[in-house]
């Protein structure tokens, strides 16, 4: 016997999530039928106040649920450093190592194998960004793997093309080669800050 369409139409759509399988999509859809209703639908309201609320910051592209972001209208900021990052959650990941100045979200790296190019990422708009302030570094956090390091040395060039005497650096290799920043201990992500080196 079939699972009532409803149920499947739920086990595929959690299938669809990152890291979810057939199995573990059934699990979680049989899981939420059996839990409270109230608690069950405040996990649907969540996600549709997620979906409502939160907006990508005009200046640096973080997620937030205020434009400019909290980050980019906190006067006690270092307004002159800027950290590029792959994605929001590597924001979090450098809050929690002590980082305190702006950030700049390129949505993603260049992996050519899954069809990510430079077009695909917030380049331009870091570009247009460093060209209309007079920023002192620009620090390159992209993680240490291959796709991280073409991607920090594509930005380096597009920087380096735009004419701005502004400081390019690099995070030190503290970071494991091959690790992704959202799995690397915050103590290690401050030493990596702390240790940037400019790139030549």
């Amino acid at each position: 016997m079939k699972r009532p369409p409803a149920l499947e139409e739920l086990s595929e759509a959690l299938s669809r999530l990152p890291g979810i399988g057939a199995v573990t999509s059934e699990r979680l859809a049989y899981h939420l039928l059996s839990v409270p209703k109230p608690e069950a639908l405040a996990l649907a309201e969540a996600i549709r106040r997620c979906r409502e609320e939160i907006r990508l910051c005009s200046l640096c592209g973080n997620l937030d649920q205020v434009d400019p972001c909290g980050f980019c209208t906190d006067d006690e900021r270092d307004q002159g450093l800027v950290l590029v990052v792959e994605g929001p959650r590597e924001v979090i990941s450098f809050e929690a190592a002590g980082f305190r100045g702006l950030y700049h979200v390129l949505h993603g790296r260049v992996a050519p194998l899954e069809g990510i190019q430079e077009k695909d990422l917030e380049v331009q708009k870091l570009i247009d960004r460093v060209t209309k302030h007079s920023f002192r570094e620009i620090c390159l956090a992209t993680s240490p793997d291959l796709e991280g390091e073409a991607t920090a040395d594509l930005l380096r060039q597009a920087l380096d093309g735009s004419k701005t005497k502004t400081k390019i650096t690099r995070i030190a290799r503290g970071i494991p080669a091959g690790a992704s920043i959202t799995q690397v201990q915050k103590s290690i992500l401050a030493d990596a800050l702390e240790g940037r080196r400019d790139m030549a």
